[in-house]
């Protein structure tokens, strides 16, 4: 069996179908209550057209009745003959006997309408002092009804056709002020669903209903762009956090080894030099525990501090251990600048550290140094280089 779901249609086509059904509808009853009106019009006229003619036809018969004679009556009847609409006349004496007969030459053009408008001949006594002397019989035909009708039909089309526009466009006028609002609602959370942009906002629509919708709709964006900014502050410190020393807010070692790649990889790339300089911190066992812990973290901040201000901006900091730090420079031309970079960082931190207790502490540091490409390709290697030239600089400062 297929998964495939069915094509879902949209609003627009919705309400295009419903205003349609709506107004085939409403066109049907109009067209058909039109209709009705009309057959009841013309029914009305024609039943009306056929008693005038056969008072008229009384009265010239009259005569022909008292004296019972077809030759007068044929000829009280004949005006009737020219007029249009009448198929058979029939005189009946008193004893309802036929006196005389017309039947109309001219075939009936529509003989359906003249079963609805004329099922029957219309009967019209004729009276004489009071007497019933005799019946004038008539039957009609379509020939006059045909033109009215044809009207009528032309007429009914151009109102059902006006109609039927006219709704047609106010419903497409509705579809445009419903579905244009909505429209701008759905491209909000389109937005915000795809790009997470909680900063857009729905405008004011129009409709009441919609604006009552769209108010909610950026109460709730307010409340999501709030959240967005809180949860975005608490990534930065928690990136922040994971990326730093707590202590001397120094970047740890963890974003030290990245960034030393980075380095050396855009190094490899320009063909140029970077050096790696391993600090360590002389006697910070003695210092930790004969001033206390609160000293050495005093300590090691005033280092941080002093390691960062003789550094130039392009160089890379970090703490990558108890009292362990390390420099990235970069770039250098020889390792007589990496040396003199050492130099200026133990200078500077040879200075005295003020202790919370009024005592003095005068640190002191042991520098290596490693260059790339010279003592190594990657991370590893210069680190190791470095370590060593570390511990045989401690070597030489203790002798």
């Amino acid at each position: 069996m297929s998964d495939r779901k069915p094509p879902r249609t949209t609003l627009q086509k919705l309400l295009s179908r419903f205003h349609f059904g709506v107004t085939l509808f409403a066109v049907a009853l109009s067209g058909l209550a039109i209709m009705l009106a009309g057959v009841a019009a013309l029914r009305g006229y024609a039943d009306r057209n056929i008693e005038l003619a056969a008072q008229l036809g009384a009265y010239g018969v009259e005569p022909a009745l008292v004296f019972r004679d077809p030759r007068a009556a044929r000829e009280g009847i004949e005006p009737l003959t020219h007029i249009p609409g009448i198929a058979q006349l029939r005189i009946l004496d008193d004893r309802g006997a036929p006196l005389t007969e017309w039947v109309s030459p001219q075939p009936d053009p529509a003989p359906l309408l003249t079963r609805i408008f004329f099922p029957e001949p219309f009967a019209l006594p004729v009276r004489r002092n009071g007497s019933r002397i005799g019946t004038i019989e008539i039957s009609g035909d379509s020939s006059t009804l045909l033109d009215y009708v044809r009207i009528g039909l032309l007429a009914g089309l151009i109102c059902l056709i006006v109609t039927g526009l006219g709704t047609v466009a106010l419903a497409r006028r509705f579809e445009y002020e419903l579905v244009k609002p909505l429209g701008e609602i759905a491209s909000v959370a389109h937005d915000v669903r795809l790009h997470r942009r909680f900063d857009k906002r729905v405008q004011s629509l129009g409709i009441a209903e919609l604006d009552r919708l769209g108010g909610d709709i950026n109460a709730l964006l307010d409340e999501l762009q709030g959240w967005q900014g809180h949860m975005e502050s608490e990534h930065a410190m928690l990136a922040h956090r994971a990326s730093h020393d707590m202590l001397t807010a120094m970047p740890n070692r963890a974003a030290f080894d990245e960034q030393l790649a980075a380095r050396i990889e855009g190094a490899a790339t320009r063909r140029s030099r970077l050096a790696l300089l391993f600090i360590d911190v002389d006697n910070f066992k003695a210092a930790n525990d004969g001033f206390g812990h609160a000293a050495g973290d005093a300590v090691l901040v005033a280092l941080a501090a002093r390691i960062r201000a003789v550094l130039r901006r392009a160089d890379f900091a970090a703490r990558i251990g108890g009292d362990e730090f390390a420099v990235i420079a970069e770039p250098v031309d020889a390792r007589a600048d990496a040396e003199e970079l050492a130099l200026r960082i133990c200078n500077a931190v040879a200075e005295p550290v003020a202790l919370t207790d009024g005592e003095d502490y005068r640190p002191a540091v042991s520098v290596g140094v490693a260059i790339y490409p010279d003592d190594g390709g990657d991370g590893t290697a210069l680190l190791t280089v470095a370590d060593s030239d570390m511990y045989a600089h401690k070597l030489s400062n203790r002798n």
